[in-house]
């Protein structure tokens, strides 16, 4: 699921970013994805994104004014948190063709 496809897709960035998961990215403090974007012909700059994890409780707790039905709030956290490292791997492969 990893071969080298240029520009990447959404479905690799998908197959990655779960690769990333199961691997334990939530017992990370983030994930730094480090990637070349495109400014011209001759020039490419090197850019970083941080992606931290979804989680805290108490006053740290991430979206409380929303409810999450039928799963709970932990197993929708943790598929937003996929959802939103397969974005930004996409933009990153985008940003860069």
């Amino acid at each position: 699921a990893t071969e080298c496809v240029a520009p990447g897709s959404f479905n690799l960035a998908a197959a990655l970013s779960a690769e990333i998961a199961a691997a334990g990215a939530a017992d990370y403090d983030a994930v730094m994805i480090v990637f070349n974007s495109y400014v011209n012909a001759a020039v490419y700059k090197q850019h970083y994104r941080v992606i931290k994890p979804l989680s805290g409780e108490g006053e740290n707790e991430p979206m409380p004014e929303y409810e999450f039905e039928p799963d709970t709030k932990s197993e929708v956290l943790v598929d937003l948190y996929e959802y939103m490292l397969t974005s930004q791997l996409y933009y990153c492969f985008m940003d860069g063709a």
